[in-house]
């Protein structure tokens, strides 16, 4: 197989991108959070322009992911997804972190009002913070909102929680009252959650 062959065999892939190495949020299953925890320092480094543009000539489809990160809190994230706009890629934004103004969310939604973007708000906003540490989960959602009139695709991601469990038809109930799709998804972390010194609080009042 020549390099070109390689290159043909996967272009037009679907990308699940890492925009760099920053995030407010301390989940605790994170692994940056370990990490951080522990004294060590996380590896990597921003995704640059440049990079992110050689890129695109390879995807039909990227994924603004956050394994180490939030992709909102790289420099040039504006810009990637003009360029993503300007070359016609289908564009996902999945972010959970909350702290970037309302001004900010504008230019980042108005940048490319053809991507969708998925928002971590696990449980009814008010007691998301209990897994997003460091969120605030009312504010997110209003980011949504806020999104959404400006017919910007949103959608609201909620891993299921012990302490969320009990308010998933709430949030069914708040997500058609905006006529938002709500993603419901059974998580693994839940276990590691309920090790927590945090999850006494679970039978506090929802």
């Amino acid at each position: 197989m020549t390099d070109n062959d390689y290159l043909d065999l996967h272009r037009n892939k679907i990308l699940n991108l890492e925009t760099g190495i920053h995030c407010t949020l301390q989940c605790p299953d994170c692994d940056r959070t370990i990490r951080m925890q522990s004294g060590q320092k996380i590896p990597g480094k921003d995704l640059t322009i440049d990079q992110f543009i050689k890129m695109c000539d390879f995807f039909k489809e990227i994924h603004f992911c956050g394994g180490w990160s939030d992709p909102i809190f790289n420099l040039n994230f504006i810009e990637m997804l003009e360029i993503c706009k300007d070359k016609n890629i289908i564009t996902f934004v999945h972010t959970a972190a909350s702290h970037k103004t309302k001004d900010w969310y504008e230019k980042a939604f108005k940048a490319n009002i053809e991507a969708t973007w998925i928002f971590g708000i696990d449980g009814l906003p008010k007691n998301s913070h209990r897994y997003r540490v460091n969120q605030d989960g009312e504010k997110l959602f209003e980011i949504m909102l806020f999104g959404k009139s400006l017919d910007l695709r949103v959608e609201w991601q909620y891993l299921i929680f012990d302490y969320n469990r009990k308010t998933i038809e709430k949030a069914k109930r708040k997500a058609a009252k905006h006529n938002i799709p709500l993603l419901l998804i059974e998580t693994p972390r839940n276990s590691l959650m309920n090790q927590k010194q945090g999850v006494k609080r679970i039978n506090e009042k929802t």
